[in-house]
């Protein structure tokens, strides 16, 4: 530096030379015009006690330039501007700095008034650079330092003390306003340490409040009190936060407005700190609010919502304004003035204008809603009139228009009143508006045609009519019947009744029409429910809630009786018995006539076994009693929960007893034994908390891990207000200790519980696992079944995240119990399991073998396809795409659709390497045939569509298969698909590979041509003969087709109509129609008489046409004479009562009924049976006729036998028919099993009366050994 040292004086001397008289120190100059420091400085230092705004300077220091850099070389530069600390209704700062909101932030002053310090950190520099020393100063407001008499030594020789053990010497100055200056000398970080030290000890003891929101208390406490003892290691100062029951977690309805009150203890400096350091926290969790307007009657909602004030409010703000509808119907009308005074209205009870967003905006939107209320309050006025009850519903609401477009029609809302005897219209806006609306709402009433309908008149002969009419009107009420006619006629039902009875109905309608629709239907429906379908029974309304429980659905089932319960306001009316019958409840149709004689009696049957049963049912419960019990009314909440509790364990069978009170009072009511039951455990439990009571003062304490006391406390002490509950004493947690407070044996207790619970948590393990996102959605499993699986098997919690934000490399894979750590964001890549440690170990290593393997079972891979050839690959209902993951075993994935056909769609494909690798080779050969698939159309006329198809489609399926198509049924869909039946066109669309498609469509033309140049001829053939063309499953008919290249088409059995059309080339079609004339053309008939009485023992019902049909070409007619009536058989209840099929099957297994007709018909004279054939095969058939009838003489027995259980039938015929032919065989007899067993009918066996005997003992073996061998595997 010797350099710089010249003749001529420095800039410094020159100043001295220049100000001699001035004798002015450093130390003078203010602390403002100091230089900066350095952050770490800032962060260190230490505090002035001047309330944050900036000192004004000294006058005799005014004209020093103590910014000059050239005067002051060594002092730096200008400070920095004075940063206020930012309040806790300021928006939080921007990321340049600057901060979000367009208003200037208030004072972060206490409340409390007083003079808190802020931070030399915050305000700017307060440490002086000079080569060779580093000084670090302080200023302290006199009242800030402890008076002479409480300090043991004046302030220079306590500061000599203080020297002697520090390595920053501290010095002490008193300035001119009587602040005291402390400076200390040394490295920076020491000398810091140094004025916190010695304030300490010379600095006053103060206590100051910081109101914070209410929402942002757990913020400052941080987990497991993490944020306040950093706080308070950081600062010095000690910070007490309202306790959980001092300042209860505010209710929902609760604004974010509401605050607490922070206890700081400390020096000025330590106060200072601690409260900016708080509010720092406060205002960066709570910038924006959400509250509500509580002082806004609700009539003015709409006048508010409607006319753009809300739209003003919220545009270019970070601002959301909720204004609820107002309700139509209220208890308390706004009341109509006298002599001109203003209307009164009330704020609204329970629906409020909601505010949410920045805190500014918002409370600028609650002041303008505010004036705006204000202004309704002196512009609107009432308008009342009366108007029939019944016409309220036509004014607005569902049955009228909407209240929002009465509004806007008319500028006023319309009130109506909640109670029924109150027939008041209230009509509120602008006077000038008022009028007009009242007019407009009287029209919309008395639009309506009004008409009474008296159901009383139905039921003249009734005695109680009235009473009858009134049950009726209940019942169709409870049944929703009379809804359903309001929709169905458009109609509205006023259906009033009273004690004594029903009062007519009111029917109103827009359309006299539909009125008498409407009551002409309610006629029907009364009359169906006279006075012997409905009755009444007197129950105690306390058994009601008991009987729609328990009663009613078993009263349903088994008698068919409805129950109508009183319900509300209609308690003590009487309970309805209604018969619908035995029908199911959602099937059953509200009858609409008059029952008969024999309904009648049936209803007074059932009405009086459901009577019977439901007195009986009641008659069962103890009698009801009531008894009361005075306690005091500090008991009663902790009694409510007893009650509860005690209600909670009764017997699923005894009907809880209904408790209320009565100042302190406590009202029983229910059946005697419950009643007294229950009021002798209130009364110990009352006993036994009167004794607690004495034992209040007992305090137990003992020590609990601080980083638990989180868990221990709860979300917003939910937890330790349940253990409060349940161990009934007081709970204190604080600094790693528990107290309680309470009777002794309670509380040791509770320690015992909390104790477990602690070392509960002592075990605790969390493990973070690294894992990426793409394999969490395989590990939770579908709606989270595997993770829950685990979390029930380990006890465990286990989280996977909800966020995208990247990991930090250098966090650990696994850690051990996190509890008392402030919480941090999990990355998207973090799982963490949390629970006791053996079972978050082993949940760990099963979510890592489970993550191994879909790494293992997890290889990917993509294929694009176009969108439009999607729906192609998923084939219908998903069969195409089910069908390739079945085969291939790999999981594929197509995203969802997107509205252009031609764009790239990526398909993804998941599994094994040889999975991945066999579906993608399957994706790209179908790709390969959906690049080359093209659609095409042909114009066919709908007549050839037919045709084409073919029967079954086997045409259709011939030309594709020709054509190289696959024929698959669902390829064979897709490939032709014609127009639907009920839409107009002739297109057919044809799909597949280009050379497929061209070879479709040359068939389909080629067949088209030659179908135009077909002929269709019609051939006369007698209806009697239409069977012989078309054969045993149209087989003949296909035979004749497939022979000749023809199309037959043969009227429709019944329709009468005689011509067979034949269409095809002209020379098939001439060979068809003459080879169709030389089969139909009429056979000589030869005529057999046979007698009648035996006609259907020979036809053995029917199978000897059958026989000749099909074995001798013969067919037999009887020349137009009626076939005689066949023997009727018996009824199986003229032999006695069957066994029932729930009997037991070894005793039934001999049961039946059995009956033997002997003799022939009754029937006289012969039938004709005309055989008509070629003569060998007439001979054959008249040979077998001689055959059969020669064998019914024989046959006179004909027997009847029915069994009790229809599923027995089956024994008796055997495995394809096995046992009933080795029973004919044996017995000689024809024996016909009838078809619909389940209808009872009998077992016809015809033979001689020794052969149907037989018979009958070989079908009842047959049975019996089948039941025998059904039941042996169960008595094995």
């Amino acid at each position: 530096m010797a350099d710089n040292v010249t003749a001529e004086p420095s800039a410094a001397s020159q100043l001295l030379q220049q100000h001699a008289a001035h004798h002015v120190m450093v130390e003078d100059v203010p602390d403002e015009e100091l230089p900066p420091k350095s952050a770490a400085s800032n962060e260190a230092s230490t505090t002035e006690s001047a309330p944050p705004a900036a000192a004004p300077k000294p006058a005799k220091a005014a004209s020093i330039a103590t910014q000059s850099r050239e005067l002051f070389p060594e002092l730096g530069t200008a400070p920095a501007p004075v940063a206020r600390p930012t309040g806790i209704w300021a928006k939080r700062t921007g990321a340049n700095g600057t901060s979000e909101s367009n208003g200037t932030p208030p004072t972060s002053a206490p409340p409390s008034g007083a003079a808190t310090p802020t931070p030399l950190a915050v305000r700017g520099p307060a440490s002086i650079s000079i080569p060779g020393r580093n000084v670090e100063y302080t200023l302290l407001e006199p009242q800030h330092v402890l008076p002479r008499a409480q300090l043991k030594k004046p302030l220079p020789d306590i500061a000599k003390d203080f020297n002697r053990r520090s390595r920053a010497p501290i010095k002490v100055s008193t300035m001119a306003d009587g602040k005291v200056r402390v400076e200390a000398t040394g490295a920076q970080d020491i000398a810091t340490q140094a004025l916190k030290d010695f304030i300490n000890q010379i600095g006053t003891k103060l206590t100051i409040k910081v109101p914070i929101p209410r929402s942002t208390r757990a913020h400052v406490i941080g987990k497991g009190g993490s944020t306040i003892k950093a706080l308070q290691e950081k600062t010095g100062a000690r910070i007490q936060m309202p306790r959980v029951e001092d300042a209860p977690a505010a209710p929902d309805d609760e604004d974010d407005d509401s605050t607490i009150d922070v206890l700081i203890e400390g020096n000025s400096q330590q106060a200072a700190a601690a409260r900016n350091a708080i509010l720092k926290i406060a205002n960066e969790r709570a910038a924006n609010v959400n509250t509500r307007l509580k002082g806004i009657p609700a009539e003015f909602f709409p006048f508010i919502a409607k006319n753009g004030l809300v739209g003003s409010l919220e545009q270019g703000r970070d601002l959301q304004v909720q204004v609820p509808s107002h309700p139509v119907r209220v208890a308390h009308p706004p009341v109509a003035p006298q002599g001109g005074q203003p209307p009164v209205f009330y704020p609204a009870a329970d629906n409020f204008i909601q505010l949410t967003g920045e805190r500014d905006a918002v409370r600028a939107a609650k002041e303008q809603i505010e004036r705006r209320a204000e202004e309704l309050r002196r512009q609107l006025a009432v308008d009342q009139f009366s108007l029939n009850k019944g016409r309220h519903q036509f004014i607005v609401g569902d049955k009228g228009i909407p209240q929002d477009q009465f509004f806007d029609q008319t500028g006023c809302i319309v009130v109506l009143p909640t109670d029924d005897d109150d027939e008041t219209v209230t009509i509120i806006g602008p006077s000038d508006k008022i009028t007009p609306a009242s007019d407009v709402a009287m029209d919309l009433a008395m639009n309506m045609q009004s008409s009474n309908l008296d159901i009383t008149r139905y039921f003249r002969q009734v005695p109680s009519a009235a009473a009858h009419a009134r049950n009726v009107t209940r019942y169709l009420r409870e049944r929703k019947e009379i809804e359903r006619l309001e929709k169905l006629h458009h109609v509205h039902f006023n259906t009033p009744f009273n004690a004594s009875g029903a009062l007519p109905w009111e029917l109103y309608a827009r359309d006299g029409k539909n009125a008498i629709r409407a009551s002409n239907e309610v006629k029907g429906i009364v009359e169906g429910h006279p006075p012997a379908r409905i009755t009444t029974a007197a129950v105690d309304p306390f058994f009601h809630a008991y009987l729609q429980k328990e009663a009613r659905p078993k009263v349903r089932q088994d008698y068919g009786v409805h129950l109508v319960i009183p319900q509300g306001s209609e308690a003590d009316a009487p309970l309805l018995l209604v018969y619908e019958g035995r029908t199911s409840p959602d099937s059953y149709e509200i009858p609409r006539a008059q029952p008969s004689q024999a309904d009648l009696l049936e209803m007074q049957k059932w009405l009086n076994e459901a009577q019977t049963y439901i007195t009986g049912l009641i008659a069962k419960q103890d009698p009801l009693t009531a008894a009361t019990m005075d306690v005091p009314t500090k008991f009663h909440e902790k009694l409510r929960r007893f009650i509860k509790k005690e209600q909670e364990n009764r017997p699923e069978n005894q009907i809880p007893v209904r408790v209320s009170n009565t100042g302190s009072l406590i009202n029983f009511r229910g059946p005697s034994s419950a009643v007294e039951s229950l009021v002798a455990k209130c009364q110990a439990f009352i006993e036994q908390e009167k004794e607690d009571e004495k034992e209040r003062g007992f305090i137990l304490e003992f020590e609990f891990p601080q980083k638990f006391a989180n868990h221990l406390i709860g979300k917003g002490g939910s937890n330790i207000r349940e253990l409060r509950d349940k161990f009934d004493v007081d709970i204190q947690v604080n600094d790693g200790k528990v107290q309680l407070k309470g009777p002794k044996a309670k509380a040791e207790a509770a320690r015992a519980h909390i104790s477990a619970l602690g070392r509960q948590l002592q075990d605790e393990a969390t493990h973070v696992l690294k894992i990426e996102p793409k394999f969490h959605r395989e590990l939770i499993g579908a709606q989270g079944a595997q993770i829950n699986r685990l979390q029930t098997r380990y006890k465990v919690i286990i989280n996977f995240p909800r966020t995208a934000k990247p990991a930090k490399d250098d966090e650990s894979v696994a850690d051990s119990s996190d509890a008392g750590k402030p919480r941090r964001q999990q990355a998207s890549d973090e799982v963490i399991v949390r629970g006791p440690k053996r079972g978050a170990d082993e949940a760990r290593d099963e979510i890592l073998s489970l993550l191994q393997y879909l790494k293992d079972n997890s290889f990917i891979d993509t294929i694009t396809f176009q969108q439009k050839q999607l729906p192609s690959l998923i084939g219908s209902g998903g069969a195409v795409l089910e069908q390739l993951r079945t085969s291939t075993g790999a999981r594929i994935d197509i995203p969802s659709a997107k509205e252009d056909g031609e764009a790239e769609v990526e398909i993804q494909i998941k599994g094994t390497k040889a999975q991945v690798a066999a579906a993608k080779k399957a994706l790209q050969e179908k790709k390969v045939v959906f690049d080359d698939t093209v659609v095409k159309t042909i114009d066919v006329d709908r007549k050839y569509h037919k045709a084409l198809i073919g029967t079954g489609g086997a045409n259709l399926r011939d030309i594709v298969v020709n054509a190289g198509g696959s024929d698959d049924r669902r390829e064979l869909a897709r490939a032709i698909q014609f127009p639907k039946q009920d839409t107009d066109g002739n297109t057919i669309k044809v799909e597949g590979r280009t050379e497929v498609v061209d070879k479709i469509i040359s068939q389909i033309q080629a067949i088209v041509s030659e179908r135009e140049s077909q002929v269709t001829d019609v051939l006369e053939v007698p209806v009697e003969k239409h069977r012989s063309l078309i054969g045993r499953g149209g087989d003949i008919k296909r035979g004749l087709e497939n022979q000749f290249k023809v199309s037959i088409d043969i009227p429709r059995q019944g329709s009468g109509q005689t011509g067979v059309k034949i269409v095809g080339q002209a020379p098939d079609v001439e060979k068809a129609k003459t080879h169709i004339e030389s089969l139909v053309k009429e056979q000589p008939g030869e005529t057999v008489q046979v007698p009648r009485a035996l006609h259907h023992a020979i036809s053995n019902n029917g199978q000897i046409f059958r026989k000749f049909r099909n074995d001798f070409g013969v067919t037999v007619d009887h020349a137009g004479q009626a076939v005689p009536p066949r023997p009727a058989a018996p009824d199986a209840r003229s032999n006695g009562a069957l066994p029932l099929i729930t009997d037991d099957e070894e005793t039934t297994a001999d049961a039946h009924s059995w009956k033997v007709v002997e003799g022939a018909s009754s029937e006289e004279g012969e039938i004709p049976w005309v055989l008509r054939g070629s003569a060998e095969s007439i001979e054959k058939a008249k040979k077998a006729i001689e055959t059969a009838l020669e064998q019914a003489k024989k046959q006179d027995a004909t027997g009847y036998l029915i069994l009790p259980d229809p599923r027995t039938y089956r024994f008796v015929i055997g495995q394809g028919g096995s046992k009933v032919n080795s029973i004919r065989k044996q017995s000689g007899c024809k024996i016909t099993v009838p078809r619909d067993q389940a209808k009872g009918e009998a077992i016809e066996v015809v033979g001689t009366k020794e052969g149907v005997e037989k018979a009958k003992d070989l079908i009842l073996a047959a049975v019996k050994e089948g039941i025998a061998s059904r039941s042996a595997p169960r008595e094995q």
